[in-house]
C-alpha cells in the first residue's frame, strides 16, 4: 500500500478546476471531484498501472499520469510521482492546458 501525498501545487489545480466546473455546474463539480477521488484511491495500490507522462524527457525522472473525467465531462490528466512508498500528486491538469514545463515540476 502506497502513501498518497497531494503537493501543494496540485492541491491549488484541484481548487482551481473544482471552483472554474463548480461555475458552470454544481453537479458536474461534485461529479469530477468524486472521480479524482476514485483516481486517488487507485495510487494507494497500483501507481504503475498509469503509463509515463510527456513531462517525464523534460524533467529526467520518472513522471506518470492518468487520464481520467467524469461521466459526462471532460478529460484531465493527473501527474504523480512514485518514491519508495510515497506516491506524490504533483499537479492536476485541466482540458487543453499545455504539458508541463521542467521549471513548473518540483522535486517531492
Amino acid at each position: 500500500m502506497y502513501l498518497v501525498r497531494v503537493l501543494p501545487e496540485a492541491d491549488r489545480d484541484i481548487d482551481q478546476n473544482y471552483l472554474w466546473i463548480a461555475k458552470r455546474s454544481s453537479e458536474g463539480a461534485a461529479s469530477w471531484y468524486r472521480r479524482l477521488v476514485e483516481v486517488l484511491r487507485t495510487l494507494k495500490s497500483e501507481p504503475f498501472r498509469y503509463g509515463l507522462a510527456p513531462e517525464s524527457v523534460v524533467v529526467g525522472r520518472e513522471i506518470r499520469h492518468v487520464n481520467f473525467k467524469p461521466r459526462r465531462g471532460r478529460l484531465y490528466r493527473l501527474l504523480f510521482e512514485v518514491r519508495v512508498n510515497d506516491v506524490f500528486v504533483l499537479h492536476v491538469r485541466g482540458p487543453g492546458q499545455r504539458l508541463l514545463r521542467a521549471d513548473q515540476v518540483r522535486e517531492p
